[in-house]
């Protein structure tokens, strides 16, 4: 009986942790979502991941080999000032976004100058280590490490227009945003048509970061490990990514500010061009 009802919790765990993962999102119209035009969109669950450590293989039929490149990426180093949610309403910042703009809840701030720009770089296994991820090609095994929490591989859609119409939106996605969190991700490119950035960042000094934002190619995956500060907001096409329970979870979420003006940065990573 005891092993019945084991397998019965894991499956409302494994059911529950899937449908609080689901989302759809709207462009922005007037400053209201259109629900005539969904810009994101999440598909079927491709697998599950129970807490701990586990391990994976990653296999795609028509895998394509990557030239190496240097091992330092081309990254922006600035100096920038991190307000988390309650720090950015104590020093009286108005971060502004629609509801559903995040999944974990309200947002911070992370202060930046005028002109801040990401360069741009298809990632290797070499240039992502100088972050701390690992780049897994087709027909390899890997580790996932998450402690804290299950975790859901699941099917999403960025339309080429999420970015424009709900991302840049100050009543959608509020702007480009990074964030930490206690669990890893996986993001894969499920076809050679998937496009734009991931942006990874890492804190080099007190009040400095570095910043690159990576294009991942299809028959690899990306393996970021959990709180290193990332955003997937200007990913373009449909990928596999892991996901957690809000509920189980929380993450440290920032909307990048221009420092001068207190409002959106625009400008942060350049649109995708295929």
């Amino acid at each position: 009986m005891s092993g019945k009802t084991g397998k019965l919790h894991k499956h409302l765990l494994r059911d529950a942790v899937i449908e609080s993962v689901r989302i759809t999102r709207y462009a922005i119209r007037d400053g209201q979502p259109d629900p005539e035009k969904p810009v994101l969109t999440t598909g079927r669950n491709v697998a599950f991941i129970e807490a701990g450590v586990a391990s994976w293989r990653f296999d795609i039929e028509d895998a394509r080999p990557l030239q190496l490149s240097a091992a330092k990426p081309p990254h922006a180093s600035v100096e920038a000032r991190w307000y988390d949610t309650q720090a950015a309403l104590t020093a009286g910042i108005k971060v502004v976004s629609g509801g559903d703009a995040n999944t974990f809840g309200a947002m911070g701030a992370l202060l930046v100058p005028p002109g801040f720009a990401i360069p741009t770089v298809t990632a290797t296994p070499d240039n992502v280590l100088y972050y701390g991820l690992q780049l897994v090609p087709s027909g390899s095994d890997f580790s996932i490490a998450s402690e804290h929490c299950p975790i859901a591989l699941m099917q999403y859609d960025y339309t080429p227009d999420y970015k424009k119409h709900f991302l840049m939106k100050k009543r959608g996605g509020g702007g480009i945003f990074v964030e930490t969190h206690a669990f890893p991700h996986i993001h894969i490119p499920t076809s050679p048509e998937c496009g734009g950035y991931i942006v990874i960042g890492k804190p080099v000094a007190a009040g400095r970061f570095d910043f690159t934002a990576f294009r991942i190619p299809y028959g690899y995956a990306l393996y970021t490990p959990s709180n290193t500060i990332h955003g997937d907001g200007t990913l373009v096409g449909e990928y596999a990514l892991t996901v957690a329970d809000p509920a189980m979870v929380s993450a440290d979420t920032v909307l990048m500010y221009n420092r001068e003006t207190l409002d959106m940065a625009r400008g942060v990573v350049p649109d995708w061009k295929p």
